[in-house]
């Protein structure tokens, strides 16, 4: 009888200093990307290709095709005058963006909780993702008869509710050029079809502070969404419920609205907490 293999310990690398290395993921060039960006983020200067091949270890051909990649997508730029290369707008904004959402999910997720619980409909936060509106947080009715909302769905604009209040909450001269390029494709028989029509209803949902959609988007759904606004009026968000048309009527939809304003005021204070105890966090 063969005895029991026993496995031995896996030796676990150390840097110089000691401490245990960071775990590889096995994937040569993505390591190879993420060393480049940590090390121009530690040292905040522009670095040559030579000193950056030195310090990462990278070999110089192979540098070359990924610095090349890098600056062409933003994350990475060469200077002009001294050919050397630095962190991109792209990684910053990338970083800001990620910090932003993060923010926003941690505030609307108890108050979408809160919006379900006070109405029994689900309710959605969605954001503004290209030409499209995109849920990144949710959450579901505990009724029977649902609509389920779920993350990462990805709405057209004119369809769903969510999406024109991200639209009508646009810059003017950038909800025109969305409104020249955009092809009205039907999703139900109730699909807006006519940027005339559409426009109107922007303007509607601007005076009202609130956008509906009544089987636009998903036959026998209405939506209603209003925006989640930061201290200058920009659009941070649209937060909004889905349910079945059979429950909504006219005495539901003030009360609904109500709750959504409501919700949307403690989220963008939430917000605004937060950003402010970041800046005091800096100034310190």
């Amino acid at each position: 009888m063969n005895p029991t293999p026993v496995s031995k310990p896996r030796r676990v690398a150390s840097t110089a200093r000691g401490q245990p290395a960071p775990v590889r993921s096995g994937v040569k060039s993505a390591d190879r990307v993420l060393d480049l960006l940590e090390l121009l983020a530690s040292t905040g200067r522009a670095m040559t290709h030579a000193e950056i091949a030195r310090r990462t270890g990278v070999p110089k051909s192979s540098l070359t095709a990924l610095l090349h990649n890098l600056v062409g997508r933003g994350y990475i730029e060469q200077l002009q005058d001294t050919q050397q290369f630095q962190l991109g707008e792209g990684a910053y904004a990338l970083a800001r963006r990620g910090a932003h959402n993060r923010d926003l999910l941690r505030a609307s997720e108890p108050w979408l909780q809160r919006l379900t619980h006070d109405t029994g409909e689900s309710a959605g936060l969605s954001v503004l993702r290209n030409d499209m509106a995109e849920r990144i947080a949710s959450s579901q009715s505990p009724k029977a008869v649902l609509y389920s909302v779920h993350v990462g769905v990805m709405q057209p604009l004119y369809a769903s509710s969510a999406g024109k209040v991200l639209l009508a909450w646009l810059p003017p001269a950038e909800r025109e050029a969305y409104l020249q390029r955009v092809r009205l494709q039907p999703r139900t028989e109730q699909t807006i079809r006519s940027a005339a029509v559409l426009r109107r209803q922007l303007h509607q949902v601007r005076e009202e502070g609130v956008a509906w959609s009544f089987s636009e988007f998903t036959v026998g759904i209405v939506g209603l969404a209003v925006p989640v606004l930061d201290v200058h009026g920009r659009a941070l968000a649209a937060l909004g419920f889905a349910l079945p048309a059979s429950r909504l009527d006219d005495t539901r939809k003030p009360k609904l609205e109500l709750a959504l304003r409501s919700a949307a005021a403690k989220i963008t204070a939430a917000m605004d907490k937060t950003r402010s105890a970041e800046a005091k966090s800096v100034h310190i």
